[in-house]
């Protein structure tokens, strides 16, 4: 498999979907670009979203696994933009607000995304361990 870096439409398609199961329409695509190369105009690509890209591996699981280690803001940063361009649109409404009220629903929820974001560090620590994400 290749490591050089994605492109800024592979790399917008990739985060995507892996933040939220599927393919974006292009207008998002050209948005992100164009974000991407307002906020890094010197940004020659990254090999860690080129490994992680190359690798196929759990883009949401691996930021986690960063983070908490002081790293990756720049993988951070990048999903935060893709993140800002998409939440305004009434498509990704349920990504962000829960709409349906409801005190026992939100308490499964919160419930559930507690387990979610434990596997989802140890996911992450086992992918940056096994794939040298550092």
């Amino acid at each position: 498999m290749s490591t050089a870096a994605p492109s800024l439409a592979e790399e917008a398609l990739y985060l995507h979907r892996s933040l939220f199961g599927e393919t974006p329409d292009p207008v998002t695509i050209e948005r992100y670009a164009a974000a991407h190369r307002k906020l890094f105009p010197n940004d020659a690509g990254s090999p860690l979203l080129a490994r992680i890209v190359s690798r196929g591996l759990d883009v949401e699981a691996v930021e986690f696994a960063l983070r908490r280690r002081g790293a990756g803001g720049e993988l951070t940063r990048k999903i935060q933009i893709l993140s800002y361009l998409v939440e305004v649109r009434a498509r990704y409404q349920h990504c962000f607000v829960s709409i349906e009220p409801g005190r026992a629903k939100a308490v499964v929820e919160l419930a559930a995304a507690v387990i979610r974001s434990s596997w989802k560090f140890v996911k992450g620590e086992y992918l940056v361990r096994r794939h040298g994400l550092r």
